[in-house]
């Protein structure tokens, strides 16, 4: 990495890992002095101009920042990642303009996507037949039609964007609650190799950076802020997919969401979204009509026609069986599995005493198992396999 690239490398860590400071907060630092070396140079000026609080600017100045930077940047620089920075000319402008864009994001791929003009697709990852066939058919043909599709690089829904949207032209970007250098989940490393060659791979996580429930709603912002607008492909209610169209709400994106078979609980976020005044999606042209507006609002470029295939109902649920997928398990995940389909519901004491582990380490295995769909969390840290 260059000096100078460098330098304001460091500076967009210093920024992003002071304790009091946010999003929102160097957003307007950076969009003051355009470049992150620049405005730590300047910190001296950041109370006097409104851009921070009497206490943020006490942390920052006291270097709270110190040791995560080092550490980041150490591991980082040690790999090679490639970043980009906000005074970088690939930095998309549709995502500086939300509300609490990235400092910096490590990528990995065509950073050339992030000048095309992009669809958010989200939904579960226990999805049914109908949504993998809906997601497939529709994120074909919108990266036929030059669109590049993202998403969150899950299992289910993501995975199926990602893959039909890679026989496109638009191909597609995978953005991630994890460190840029963890496969996360191993299933996808097919995936992960076909868009780090075809597509692009973003993280605004320290390399390093563990699945969490936390890293999230974090990643989706960033899901919807490269996009134009989100389509909803299946989502329940109270789901992270609805969350993210909640985001995208607010960041002005337009919101499209697939109707589903009334019977399952799993489209009944997608008929709140409709209700709520959602873009109804049947094929790709009802999101291509809607965007053509946009982009031409903009100036920018027009998307091809392109040839909306119908999509055709199927049985729900083709989702590989949880015997099929214990194959991807560690050697300790697979005991737990197996307690619990022989015991039924499990306090966390008790596995933690069949594993002879401690209760962080179990958390963490059982959150994983948890977000693949394998183990349901009940109240009073008991656990049991999912239905």
């Amino acid at each position: 990495m260059q000096t100078d690239r460098k330098d304001e490398y460091l500076a967009s860590l210093a920024l992003r890992n002071t304790l009091g400071v946010g999003p929102r907060t160097w957003k307007k630092i950076l969009t003051h002095y355009g470049r992150a070396d620049v405005a730590v140079e300047h910190a001296g000026q950041w109370l006097e101009l409104g851009l921070v609080n009497k206490a943020q600017l006490r942390d920052f100045q006291a270097k709270s920042w110190q040791n995560s930077t080092e550490l980041e940047s150490g591991a980082a620089l040690k790999r090679d990642m490639d970043v980009l920075l906000w005074s970088d000319l690939d930095y998309p402008e549709v995502l500086r303009r939300i509300p609490d864009p990235p400092a910096l994001l490590y990528v990995l791929g065509d950073r050339g996507l992030l000048r095309s003009p992009a669809l958010a697709v989200v939904g579960s990852r226990k999805c049914s037949r109908y949504g993998l066939t809906a997601a497939g058919t529709i994120c074909r043909d919108v990266s036929r039609a030059g669109l590049c599709v993202v998403s969150g690089f899950a299992a289910g829904i993501d995975r199926q964007a990602h893959d039909s949207a890679l026989e496109g032209i638009g191909s597609s970007i995978a953005v991630l609650g994890t460190g840029l250098d963890l496969l996360y989940p191993a299933a996808n490393r097919d995936l992960w190799l076909r868009l780090s060659r075809q597509g692009l791979i973003v993280s605004e996580f320290a390399p390093g950076t563990k699945p969490d429930a936390a890293n999230f709603p974090h990643r989706n912002r960033i899901i919807s802020g490269l996009s134009l607008g989100v389509l909803v492909i299946e989502a329940a209610v109270r789901s992270g997919s609805l969350i993210t169209a909640t985001t995208a709400l607010e960041q002005g994106r337009e919101v499209f969401a697939l109707p589903g078979p009334v019977n399952l609980e799993s489209y009944n976020g997608c008929h709140h979204l409709i209700r709520q005044g959602a873009t109804l999606v049947r094929t790709a042209e009802d999101i291509l009509v809607e965007l053509r507006a946009l982009l031409a609002a903009e100036g920018m470029s027009d998307l091809s026609p392109a040839v909306s295939s119908p999509i055709n109902a199927v049985p729900p649920d083709c989702r590989p069986s949880r015997t099929d997928r214990r194959t991807e398990l560690g050697k300790d995940e697979l005991a737990l599995v197996a307690l619990l389909e022989e015991q039924g519901k499990v306090h966390i004491d008790a596995l933690c005493n069949f594993l002879d582990r401690d209760p962080a380490e179990i958390s963490r295995k059982l959150l994983l198992l948890e977000m693949e769909s394998f183990v349901t969390q009940h109240p009073g840290m008991y656990y049991s396999l999912s239905d």
